[in-house]
């Protein structure tokens, strides 16, 4: 069966690479400041898909927003298992379409990559999910499992409306598992499933000491410069070694079990490794020693700037600013909990606004971490199928990033299995500039969930 199988996913590949062209190629960017026309019609395009597939039930779901999440079902019979397949179909901003190299909305495949924003966060994931589905019920008809799909149209700005979907859907959306097809693999050609995601969540702080801008040479030095005084605030944060100075922060918090331990070493992962697909410059001391460094991204909080802003860097004058913003995020590792945390960062700063200058912080919605367990059969059943797809031994790994809908999942079906796949990489640059997806694991991801369903079928 598996040659089969094989077989057919490796012929019906050109299809599925062309059908993801056509949905990099919308830019559905799910932020205000950008025409949300377009999430609308990516959502219309990945309906169009599942019509065109002859998949049942097909709807939109609304959240708050009005960003569609797209719905649709293949059913087969109630003593089968019902799998829930998530992806998203909204992608980030282009960033800076300056230093893209091709067209960020043109997919263009160069040697063994394809380019475009979304190609592989997440409408590669979309796209897995349709042809396996596909080649299953190709494969064995009313005999595969029950499969429901939900691609979300707001991830990459908060999931905000998510929690409501699920809520208002839940007997709609009752399954016994869920696939989340928006992470990746721990290097190219190496199988991985994710078990520990971070928390995150974030404060945007603004410092004010004037009523308007003024000479910098008739006013300084009486009055308080918010931009310094904002950056002693943030500086207090962290300690020298980069640890977090807030007390308390940590309570709670799971460190990785010895078998965890070892299996992240058994990665080989090298402090060169790092330093290439990170960028980082051979000057900079990192904060954490080799071995540490898998454990700090994936079991340790961090706090991170993401964006400060201080008067205009194309118009700087002799200038006292009257203000300064920052935004200031939070990555919380398992057994951190994220509304505590955040208030006392928010605690933490108040304290520390000097000179009675005027201060607000928003809080964003945040996401708290998330691990699962991995003796469930259809964790076997998933490891083994990638690792006969890409032959190679399947990774159980950690992400230091945040999928807020995988918690969500867990309180809204409980303690089911949520097995966190996809298709990014340490080169696919997703977020950034140059996005890119690696065909030959596009076909074997494809392969293994199709793989899968057969095993559990």
């Amino acid at each position: 069966m598996q040659k089969d199988i094989e077989k057919s996913v490796h012929e019906s590949l050109p299809k599925y690479l062309e059908t993801l062209k056509e949905l990099v190629r919308i830019p559905s960017i799910s932020f205000d400041n950008f025409d949300q026309k377009y999430v609308t019609d990516s959502a219309n395009a990945v309906k169009s898909l599942f019509e065109k597939a002859g998949f049942s039930n097909i709807q939109f779901l609304m959240p708050p927003s009005g960003r569609p999440t797209v719905y649709a079902e293949s059913l087969t019979s109630e003593d089968k298992p019902t799998i829930l397949l998530y992806a998203h179909h909204d992608v980030q901003p282009p960033m800076r379409e300056k230093l893209w190299d091709t067209p960020p909305f043109e997919p263009t495949v160069k040697g063994d990559r394809l380019y475009g924003r979304g190609t592989a966060d997440d409408k590669a994931g979309i796209i897995t999910h349709l042809a396996a589905a596909e080649q299953i019920r190709a494969l064995t008809g009313k005999n595969g499992p029950n499969l429901k799909f939900i691609i979300e149209g707001e991830e990459e700005s908060g999931s905000a409306g998510f929690a409501n979907i699920l809520q208002e859907h839940a007997e709609l959306l009752k399954c016994d598992a869920v696939i989340v097809a928006d992470l990746g693999n721990f290097a190219k050609g190496t199988p991985s499933i994710t078990t520990t995601l971070r928390g995150m969540s974030a404060v945007a702080v603004e410092l004010r000491s004037t009523k308007a801008p003024l000479h910098s040479g008739s006013w300084s030095g009486p009055i308080p410069d918010p931009a310094q005084a904002l950056c002693r605030m943030i500086a207090a944060l962290t300690n020298d070694d980069g640890s977090i100075a807030i007390p308390g922060f940590e309570e709670g918090l799971v460190p990785p079990t010895p078998e965890e331990l070892a299996s992240y070493r058994s990665l080989g992962y090298t402090e060169k490794t790092f330093r290439s697909e990170s960028g980082t410059l051979d000057c900079v001391e990192l904060t954490a020693k080799e071995d540490d460094i898998l454990v700090s991204l994936w079991r340790r909080p961090s706090i991170v700037v993401t964006a400060m802003e201080v008067g205009s860097r194309a118009n700087a004058g002799n200038v006292l600013q009257d203000h300064a913003y920052a935004r200031i995020g939070i990555r919380l590792a398992p057994g951190m909990d994220t509304d505590k945390c955040t208030q006392l960062l928010v605690d933490f700063l108040k304290a520390r606004v000097p000179n009675g200058m005027e201060c607000s912080m928003v809080v964003e919605d945040g996401a708290n971490p998330f691990t699962t367990d991995t003796a469930h059969p259809f964790f076997v059943s998933m490891s083994n199928a990638m690792t006969e797809a890409y032959k190679s031994e399947t990774k159980f790994i950690g992400c230091g990033a945040s999928i807020p809908g995988a918690e969500l999942f867990r309180k809204t079906f409980g303690n089911i299995p949520i097995l966190l796949t996809g298709l990014e990489d340490p080169e696919c640059a997703a977020h950034g500039e140059n996005e890119s997806l690696y065909l030959p694991d596009f076909e074997r991801g494809i392969l293994a969930e199709t793989l899968f369903f057969a095993k559990i079928s």
